[in-house]
């Protein structure tokens, strides 16, 4: 049975977003859960981060330019080592705006509206993690 503390506690996510003031607080609320946190400004430096450190999960929030997000979970899904950490968007979109983009994009596993409570974040995070260990 999984143990959310303990999973925290072990648990790489990677927080990519172009948001400095995003980043802080989603890279906060996580890393106060015991989440080791690596955050990245950019498309390209949340890859580098993504294929050196291996994360559990990728919070991702650029969508400007919309193919950032697109060559982000491309790229991913690709890639031998990094195809199965899931990829979680944390969009202002409305579903049917961001579906509009993403349809057939592989590696997006969920999409978090934003702003979402703690709480929700938290779960989605989790959810994610369950994901990735069944």
């Amino acid at each position: 049975m999984n143990n959310p503390e303990l999973d925290a506690v072990k648990s790489k996510v990677v927080v990519v977003d172009d948001d400095a003031a995003a980043l802080g607080v989603i890279s906060e609320l996580l890393a106060a859960e015991g989440y080791e946190v690596l955050a990245a400004r950019s498309v390209d430096q949340g890859l580098q981060l993504t294929e050196e450190r291996r994360p559990d999960v990728v919070l991702f929030g650029i969508l400007k330019p919309p193919a950032g997000v697109i060559d982000f979970a491309r790229r991913l899904a690709l890639n031998s080592s990094t195809k199965f950490i899931p990829v979680v968007m944390v969009t202002a979109l409305n579903e049917y705006q961001v579906g509009s983009f993403l349809n057939g994009v592989p590696g997006i596993r969920r999409i978090v509206q934003a702003p979402c409570s703690p709480e929700a974040m938290r779960a989605e995070v989790s959810h994610a993690l369950r994901h990735v260990r069944r």
